[in-house]
């Protein structure tokens, strides 16, 4: 991440403070935080990989653990130069007077914060239940092997074991998004139902009230027709009176017509 200097080229660079306007605690503080970002970025990456992957069979993991493995390294031997010239100060404070005695704490409190996170990180990848994840990686890799017919993997280098246990992996992920949509797509479909059950019972109804109106209707219907044939039949004068009544309205349904143009 940041290259190392030795602890003694780093209290020179202090003793020669007096003809520098450079602090170098400040320049290799940049570097770290720098660092320490990266390693945090990278171990999210790390958790990811071991929380979906198989550990043994995946080489992005392999390659992810070693580098935080050896960022980690080199943070902690950096924390440590940096302490020493903390030290330096603190023995020569007449040499570093514009260092004050709350500069050198906010020092020594980002010495102790970055450390504290460093060695968090440290504890994680070295942790009892990652050890024993990926010791269960492992022995499921094996046992696999072990299941497979020997001519088979006598052919297959580990890089193809790898691949199989991916794919594997990938095919299950896959089926559980696939049952995932297909519980949604059905419960979707059963409030439609519902909601068409619903729209049923209503047109049922509509038809019903439908029905009683239209019988309804031809019981009127039926009534007026009985009404006016007995008119009709009842003498000849009844009759040449009902057409003359009629010829009349029709007279007048003409006039109307005629009359606006």
């Amino acid at each position: 991440i940041v290259k190392s200097q030795e602890p003694s080229a780093m209290s020179e660079s202090y003793r020669r403070m007096d003809n520098s306007n450079v602090d170098p605690f400040h320049i290799m503080k940049e570097k770290i935080q720098t660092a320490v970002r990266q390693l945090e970025a990278d171990m999210a990456t790390w958790r990811e990989l071991l929380r979906k992957t198989n550990t043994y069979s995946n080489p992005a993991f392999q390659r992810k653990h070693n580098s935080v493995a050896k960022d980690i390294t080199k943070l902690k031997q950096h924390i440590k130069m940096l302490h020493k010239t903390i030290k330096v100060v603190e023995k020569q404070r007449s040499k570093f007077s514009e260092i004050d005695d709350n500069e050198l704490q906010n020092r020594k409190d980002f010495l102790s914060e970055t450390k504290a996170v460093v060695d968090g990180y440290k504890k994680l990848i070295n942790d009892p239940t990652t050890k024993r994840k990926r010791a269960e990686h492992k022995q499921k890799v094996e046992d696999m092997r072990a299941a497979a017919p020997v001519n088979d993997f006598s052919t297959l280098g580990d890089h193809k074991v790898a691949a199989r246990q991916e794919e594997q992996e990938q095919l299950e992920a896959k089926a559980d998004i696939v049952l995932d949509d297909m519980q949604k797509i059905l419960e979707r479909l059963g409030g439609q139902a519902d909601t068409l059950d619903i729209e049923l019972a209503e047109q049922k109804d509509l038809i019903s009230e439908m029905g009683n109106e239209v019988e309804i209707g031809q019981s009127g219907m039926k009534d007026a027709i009985k009404k006016m044939k007995k008119l009709l039949g009842t003498s000849s004068n009844s009759k040449l009176c009902c057409l003359f009544i009629m010829f009349l309205m029709v007279l007048i349904l003409l006039f109307l017509a005629v009359v606006p143009l």
